[in-house]
C-alpha cells in the first residue's frame, strides 16, 4: 500500500510537470498579447497554466523587450481544440506567427511544457531564433523519473493518466489540482493561482497535450538547433523519492548533449516553478544569459 501511494504521488508530480498591450491573433490555437519595446522575447506558459504565470518576468522585462505573451487554447480558459497533433500544432503556429510578424533575433522563453515547445520550434526552424530558455523543460521529460520509458512504450501511462484526469468529478478535480501543485511549488502563497488556472483549462485539451509530452521524444532533433540555449532545472521536489541534485544535473545534462551552444544549471532549493521559488537565482541566471553576445 505504502508504496502504491509513493507511485501514485509520483505520477501526479510527472503528470503536472507536464500578462498598456495590444493583441494579435494567430491561426488557431495561440493568441497573443504585446507589450514593451525591445528585442522579441516570447513567453510559452506551462501545462494547466495562462500566460499570466508570467506576470512577474513580464514586470522585470518590459522596459528592454518587446515581449509576446503566448495563451494557449484550452489552458486557462475552457476553450476546445480539435487537433491529431495538439502540441505539433502549437509548435508550427508559434513559428509561423514569428515569420508574419518579421520578429528578428528572437528569444523564446518557455516554461515546462512551454520549454519544450521552445525547443521543438527552435529546432524546427532553427534560422529564426537567436536564445532559447527552457525553464524546467527538456526534450523528453518522462525519461527523468522513467529512463526506460519511450514513446511506445508510454501509451498505457498516457491512457491511466487521462483516465484521472477525465473520470473525476470538478471536487475531485479540483483536489487533484490542489495536491499537484503542492509538489511543484513550494512558495505556499503562489499556490492558489496556478491551481485556479488548472481548474480553468478544458481537461480535454490539456489531457491530450499531457499524452502527447509522453509520445513525443524531441531529443533526436536536438542537433537542428542553432539557438544559444539555456536550459534551467529544478531538483528539490524529487528530494523526497531519493533523487540528487547531481543525478539530475546529469539526466539533463544527457538530455540536451546535442545541443550544441547550450547551459545547463540546476537550482538548489526551487520546485518545478521555479522563478516563483528561487526569483533571485532565476533572474540571476537569465539576466546573465540575455547579456551573452
Amino acid at each position: 500500500m505504502k508504496n502504491l501511494i509513493k507511485k501514485s504521488r509520483i505520477i501526479l508530480l510527472i503528470a503536472g510537470l507536464l500578462f498598456s498591450a495590444h493583441i494579435l491573433k494567430s491561426e488557431n490555437i495561440i493568441s497573443t498579447k504585446v507589450i514593451g519595446k525591445g528585442q522579441p522575447m516570447i513567453l510559452i506558459h506551462g501545462m494547466s497554466c495562462s500566460a499570466d504565470v508570467w506576470s512577474d518576468v513580464v514586470n522585470r522585462y518590459k522596459s528592454n523587450y518587446e515581449i509576446h505573451l503566448v495563451t494557449l487554447k484550452g489552458f486557462g480558459n475552457k476553450e476546445n481544440v480539435e487537433s491529431d497533433h495538439y502540441l505539433k500544432a502549437v509548435r508550427d503556429e508559434i513559428i509561423s506567427y514569428t515569420k508574419e510578424n518579421k520578429l528578428k533575433n528572437s528569444i523564446l522563453m518557455g516554461h515546462s511544457m512551454g520549454g519544450f515547445l521552445s525547443l521543438w520550434a527552435s529546432a524546427t526552424a532553427p534560422e529564426l531564433f537567436e536564445k532559447v530558455i527552457s525553464v524546467d523543460g527538456i526534450p523528453y521529460f518522462p525519461a527523468i523519473q522513467m529512463p526506460n520509458i519511450t514513446p511506445e512504450t508510454a501509451q498505457g501511462f498516457v491512457n491511466q493518466m487521462k483516465a484521472s484526469m477525465q473520470n473525476v468529478t470538478e471536487e475531485a478535480y479540483a483536489q487533484q489540482q490542489k495536491m499537484i501543485i503542492a509538489g511543484m511549488i513550494a512558495t505556499p502563497d503562489k499556490r492558489e493561482q496556478v491551481v485556479e488556472m488548472g481548474i480553468n483549462s478544458n481537461r480535454s485539451v490539456t489531457g491530450q497535450a499531457y499524452g502527447e509530452m509522453y509520445t513525443t521524444d524531441i531529443r533526436p532533433e536536438m542537433n537542428n538547433v542553432k539557438a544559444n540555449v539555456l536550459v534551467l532545472g529544478a531538483w528539490a521536489a524529487y528530494e523526497q523519492y531519493g533523487s540528487t541534485k547531481a543525478i539530475v544535473e546529469q539526466n539533463y545534462e544527457a538530455q540536451c548533449k546535442d545541443i550544441k551552444n547550450v547551459k545547463v544549471a540546476v537550482a538548489d532549493k526551487a520546485y518545478h516553478f521555479i522563478f516563483y521559488d528561487e526569483p533571485e537565482w532565476f533572474y540571476g541566471q537569465v539576466d546573465s544569459f540575455l547579456a551573452m553576445k
